[in-house]
């Protein structure tokens, strides 16, 4: 589980997904760019001054709602819109908290993006895959889902060889809003995040 919350917090902390044309080979290009950029940002400077300038570099270009929707399932369709922005505050929290702590481990890392994107839905959603190491280390497999957004593609999941970020909370989720409801895994979240 160490080794899955710091590769996604890799995942989290590189892909700033910026296109100005609509193309696999764009967003393959721009991710490979956008990684060397947050690798040098994260090798510039100690933990306190680094890491948020990586964060703040990133986060816009994930899609948080949506991956909240994911991760909730079916019970996202009954929320009301206040526990829907609860949810997706709570979430987006969780995610940055527990993968940010992580991504000054990344200095050294080494991300390869493969030139083989899947591509879905008319061109609409396009799936980029790297590869992760790190010294002595056997590298990673990442896929990355992202959907075109203005002229931009947005991430809306992970997946860590094979394994879903998003498949991975919605069992966890599930569980909990069936014992004590949407308002239950909002308390959870919270508690989670507040530390407790």
């Amino acid at each position: 589980m160490k080794k899955s919350a710091v590769l996604s917090a890799l995942g989290i902390g590189v892909l700033g997904i910026s296109l100005a044309a609509a193309s696999p080979a764009d967003a393959v290009n721009q991710i490979r760019q956008n990684a060397t950029q947050v690798l040098t940002i994260l090798k510039s400077g100690d933990a306190n001054t680094a890491r948020p300038k990586a964060e703040a570099y990133a986060m816009p270009y994930f899609d948080f709602q949506r991956m909240t929707a994911l991760a909730v399932g079916n019970p996202w369709r009954t929320a009301t819109d206040a526990q829907k922005q609860a949810l997706t505050k709570e979430f987006q929290t969780l995610l940055i908290r527990t993968y940010s702590g992580t991504m000054m481990k990344f200095k050294n890392a080494t991300v390869t993006v493969k030139d083989n994107p899947v591509v879905a839905r008319n061109g609409k959603e396009i799936t980029v895959r790297a590869e992760v190491g790190a010294a002595g280390e056997k590298p990673v497999n990442m896929d990355f889902t992202t959907y075109r957004s203005g002229n931009r593609y947005r991430v809306y999941n992970v997946a860590l060889e094979g394994a879903s970020l998003v498949t991975v909370y919605r069992n966890q989720f599930g569980e909990t809003v069936k014992a004590k409801g949407i308002d239950g895994l909002i308390a959870d979240l919270k508690a989670k995040n507040s530390g407790k």
